[in-house]
């Protein structure tokens, strides 16, 4: 989608990026997995317009495989604005309901899902299965089961946003999605907002490992991260953010922190780590995606 954020220079003026919680994600796991031998891809549809081929430009420069991405003669991308408080934290508007993305996956014999299949690894989130319609999002997660079957890593964010669908209608769908992946996640406000409920970290945890997923990472807010994988549990100290500019893409860069350290063979522990640390970084920069240059520091850290 195309991000317009409120200038740091200048609030009454707003800078156009882009941005969306999985394209945030794919541009950091390219970032971090550069030169790794490991090719990163993003699935997506865009319109032919301008800002389109803009994007398409900016996404083809960070080194992600843009060859799933399907051009809609006539089409609009998304756009969403944000604005920030004193304290770092966003809030969102909308506009995406003619977004090509929305009629993802309706075709049966649809190439980019036969592509897909052939992946050895997944990753979405609550919000692609919120935009897409029930046709969409029952391919999808067949498309999840058959990976996870398969062998493949299928990873994914819960990130339930109320103001795309109401618990009712989305509960199912996590349900599924949950019990499709290897990898979940979640974060403690998450859980919370789509099961009505108020749990304990460990109780999510076993509830989550019982529907299905393997490997779960919990996050509470930045103060600690509960992890467990088969029957290791533990909980991980994590620094808090420090006077944070803006916590857009804070979550998306966790989990391409997380993820990529996974994908190179780092152990739970040291990945969380990782991810936690291009987080602390990201929240230093205004929008969801910080100059490729800030991330140099990190290279230079291991």
């Amino acid at each position: 989608m195309v991000e317009l954020s409120a200038s740091p220079r200048h609030q009454d003026f707003f800078e156009r990026r882009y941005g969306g919680d999985t394209l945030n994600t794919a541009v950091y796991l390219a970032r971090l997995l550069g030169g790794s031998g490991i090719n990163v891809g993003y699935a997506t549809r865009l319109g032919d317009d301008r800002l389109s081929r803009w994007m398409l430009d900016g996404w083809k420069s960070e080194g992600i495989d843009c060859s799933l991405v399907q051009i809609v003669e006539g089409c609009l991308p998304g756009l969403y604005m944000i604005d920030t408080n004193e304290e770092g934290e966003r809030s969102f508007t909308y506009w995406r309901g003619e977004a090509p993305v929305r009629q993802l996956f309706t075709r049966d014999d649809d190439p980019l899902l036969i592509r897909l299949s052939r992946s050895d690894a997944l990753y979405t989130s609550g919000v692609t299965l919120a935009i897409l319609g029930e046709r969409g999002r029952a391919a999808l997660i067949a498309l999840m089961m058959e990976r996870k079957q398969a062998g493949a890593m299928v990873a994914f964010d819960t990130n339930y946003r109320s103001r795309l669908w109401h618990r009712a209608q989305a509960r199912p769908w996590f349900d599924a999605a949950i019990a499709a992946s290897t990898i979940c996640l979640p974060s403690h406000e998450d859980l919370a907002s789509i099961f009505a409920e108020h749990a304990t970290p460990e109780d999510w945890m076993a509830r989550l490992a019982r529907m299905g997923s393997k490997e779960i990472v919990l996050k509470t807010g930045g103060e600690a991260a509960w992890t467990w994988v088969g029957d290791e549990r533990d909980i991980i100290p994590l620094e808090r953010f420090d006077n944070p500019l803006d916590t857009t893409g804070a979550g998306d860069s966790f989990n391409a922190g997380y993820l990529a350290s996974r994908l190179k063979g780092g152990d739970v522990r040291s990945s969380v780590i990782a991810a936690h640390r291009l987080a602390s970084l990201v929240v230093r920069f205004p929008g969801a995606i910080i100059p490729r240059s800030a991330m140099e520091s990190l290279s230079r850290r291991g």
